[in-house]
């Protein structure tokens, strides 16, 4: 069973991935910036890192064969450049400490829409006037994982919610997804998870969303 590193545990996605992860009985690390956040557990180890601090990073990388990325900005409004320079650590923190596979959840704004109806083409880009900062640093983000040696998959998914989960979800390589019609973060969590061993979406950018 791979150990698994996961960034952003402390927000619903990463919860869930965690949560996720332990029941099927992979070895989990999480990294905090505040690791007292993070109730212990059987098979999980809490170390203290930083997307922002490389070299906390790489310390907490070591025997780390999957990192999942579920980290994002505080404020979805006011990004700043978390996302561009901490993916850029992650990545090369990666690349150093040897870690084999990167999964990085990013957003279904991120996508110019081609794959979409009409409709939600134009919802997207009006939505994407509120939240400018953060979709111009994950372009940004995103194209670091990409040129990077690393064997990474990009998961976009569309809107969150913490609905009850329904074990289900629908992802592939430029599928037509509802970005309106949100999935829980659990059944986000699976596709996370199941990212770990489909080598079809090796170094591929997925969309996720619900059935």
């Amino acid at each position: 069973m791979k150990n698994i590193a996961v960034i952003g545990a402390t927000g619903s996605a990463g919860k869930e991935v965690v949560r996720l992860a332990l029941s099927l009985n992979y070895k989990v690390t999480v990294v905090a910036r505040n690791p007292a956040r993070i109730q212990p557990e059987n098979n999980l180890t809490i170390v203290k890192g930083d997307v922002m601090d490389i070299e906390s990073l790489k310390d907490a990388f070591t025997n780390i064969d999957v990192v999942i990325s579920c980290f994002g900005p505080a404020n979805g409004r006011k990004s700043g450049n978390i996302m561009s320079v901490g993916t850029s650590n992650l990545v090369q923190a990666c690349e150093e400490s040897g870690v084999g596979h990167f999964i990085f959840m990013s957003g279904i704004l991120q996508t110019d829409g081609s794959e979409l109806t009409l409709l939600n083409r134009f919802g997207i880009r009006f939505i994407r006037l509120f939240y400018k900062e953060v979709y111009n640093d994950k372009i940004i983000a995103e194209a670091t994982i990409q040129t990077s040696s690393l064997n990474w998959i990009i998961v976009r998914a569309v809107g969150l919610t913490k609905s009850k989960p329904t074990g289900k979800y629908k992802a592939g390589i430029s599928i037509r997804v509802s970005p309106f019609n949100p999935m829980s973060f659990s059944d986000l969590a699976l596709c996370l998870l199941d990212a770990i061993e489909n080598a079809a979406w090796t170094r591929k950018i997925i969309n996720a969303g619900k059935t």
